[in-house]
């Protein structure tokens, strides 16, 4: 609990690079259907995917939360692509960061994950629960 290794120490010297690594890296491309946007979030287990453009730069986020809105207001799914659901130019933060610095980011903008890029080049996404699992918080 007080050694350096613990929380405190964690902190210090952790970063956003040891956590998106081990995770998935979900996308779909903006014509994508509806049916690849869900299977994507589901099979990525980050509660988002990502929406790269045709040379594959990151471009948007859908999470399940935008999934769940577009429903709410949405009688229709037929012909629905990701480019109608995705939220352009997504929150993210480079892999170099530490991790307490996208704990507090998560925390400021109320949001569970963020995305890993360096120049709209996308690494993956770090999730609320990365880093909750390994005691930062």
């Amino acid at each position: 609990r007080f050694h350096p290794g613990g929380a405190l120490g964690k902190q210090l010297y952790l970063r956003v690079s040891d956590f998106y690594k081990n995770n998935r890296r979900p996308f779909v491309y903006p014509d994508d259907s509806l049916q690849k946007v869900l299977i994507s979030i589901s099979s990525g287990r980050m509660g988002a995917t990502v929406v790269l453009d045709a040379a594959d730069r990151l471009t948007g986020i859908i999470t399940d939360g935008d999934l769940r809105r577009f429903f709410e207001k949405s009688s229709s799914m037929t012909g629905v692509k990701a480019s109608d659901l995705m939220h352009p130019n997504p929150r993210s933060i480079g892999p170099d960061k530490m991790a307490i610095e996208a704990l507090k980011l998560m925390q400021d903008l109320s949001i569970s994950q963020l995305v890993v890029a360096e120049e709209n080049n996308y690494l993956g996404i770090i999730h609320l629960h990365d880093l909750i699992r390994e005691g930062i918080v």
